[in-house]
């Protein structure tokens, strides 16, 4: 796959050994059906960024309690990682992290509510499980980009 990713003009690197890659990256982006931790907490670094959209069960996750606790964490929609967000509804469940923690919601970041990252060494978390309003939102822009294409 990232053979066939750099063919495309991305630069991507495969790796064999995930906790040396996650000790490295700022950025951290997981769409897996996981159902234990691919991420694990001791190995974000200060400033890394965490985009969680796979785990979007409560059995499922994809990191663990020490990274969810770890890091400020923001949600699509609060009711959603509640109930389905499995790295946060485990998280919760092992004593790691409470409801209340959440910083905010994509609603609350739209209108300016909280400004997100406040530290530059601040680990943050997205944790997404899909609501039909971003369904909406990726709709519309692939219609447009298409619409561009064929003009």
């Amino acid at each position: 796959m990232a053979a066939q990713a750099r063919s495309r003009g991305y630069n991507v690197t495969a790796v064999g050994d995930l906790q040396a890659a996650t000790r490295q990256a700022d950025i951290i982006s997981c769409c897996t059906l996981s159902r234990a931790p691919l991420v694990r907490g001791a190995w974000v670094q200060p400033g890394t960024h965490m985009d969680l959209i796979g785990a979007f069960k409560p059995e499922m996750r994809e990191t663990d309690g020490a990274a969810v606790r770890a890091s400020s964490v923001f949600v699509d929609t609060r009711g959603g990682a509640l109930s389905e967000g499995g790295d946060i509804v485990q998280a919760i469940a092992e004593g790691e992290f409470s409801a209340s923690q959440i910083q905010a919601d994509l609603f609350d970041l739209c209108r300016e509510k909280h400004p997100g990252r406040c530290k530059h060494d601040e680990i943050t978390m997205f944790k997404s499980v899909g609501t039909a309003l971003e369904d909406l939102a990726a709709a519309t822009i692939a219609y447009k980009w298409t619409a561009t294409k064929t003009n």
